[in-house]
């Protein structure tokens, strides 16, 4: 009995100290850039090749690797009878999608379709207050909200989860959509500006509420596989 609690004390140590840790990192690394490239501060946010477009993709690595690991405990929850949903396979899915995320990040995926297959083939390019061949965002955003409607049983499991899982879709919404318009007043340099920082800091933290949401599910399961251990 000892031993088990000890092991669970230890357990919520590391919760506490893996949260701890991602948010001070979304907090301080955004901030140093604002102190580093004052008083032009989006230099450190424009751009594919920026620092924060290297966190981005990084983050979005790491939450892959964070659903692989809800890949795992999952399925030794569904073989012991802990987990009451029984679809591990999403989060292999997620993981999927966050990899992808990570290396369109890195490699401009998005911006690769929109130059080279819907501009020249003028496929979604007419359409009003939309940037030609941006679409695209906008068809991954309801990508995620689709996925995130076959992940609500999952997320069920924790209420927080849910509710930060909701906002950060919100966030990924509102970093797509504005990335996305073509708005006479949006080419004003000044609003360029605002808005490149706007749309990185959106995406940055939605990507951390996909992790704190996963990261409760996570250690939830851990817990419950604990729980059906030998004493």
């Amino acid at each position: 009995m000892g031993t088990a609690a000890t092991v669970s004390t230890e357990i919520e140590r590391l919760e506490l100290w893996t949260r701890r840790s991602w948010i001070a990192a979304n907090l301080l690394f955004p901030f140093a850039l604002f102190l580093v490239k004052w008083p032009k501060p989006w230099r450190a946010f424009d751009g594919e090749e920026s620092p924060i477009n290297w966190f981005s993709s990084l983050q979005c690595a790491l939450i892959a690797v964070l659903a692989l690991g809800l890949l795992f405990v999952s399925h030794l929850g569904t073989r012991l009878g802990t987990d009451p949903v029984r679809r591990p396979w999403l989060w292999a899915v997620v993981g999927a999608g966050f990899f992808a995320m990570s290396l369109d990040e890195q490699f401009q995926g998005h911006e690769q379709i929109r130059e080279k297959l819907l501009k020249p083939n003028e496929l979604f390019t007419g359409m009003e207050f939309i940037m030609p061949g941006d679409v695209v965002l906008i068809f991954f955003v309801l990508v995620g909200v689709a996925l995130g409607w076959y992940l609500l049983p999952e997320l069920k499991q924790n209420r927080a989860s849910v509710v930060m899982f909701a906002v950060a879709i919100v966030l990924i919404g509102i970093s797509a959509v504005q990335d996305a318009l073509d708005l006479a007043f949006m080419h004003d340099r000044d609003f360029r500006h605002f808005q490149t920082i706007v749309e990185e800091l959106a995406e940055i933290w939605a990507q951390l509420l996909f992790a704190l949401s996963f990261l409760l599910l996570f250690f939830g399961k851990l817990r419950g596989l604990l729980g059906r251990a030998p004493q």
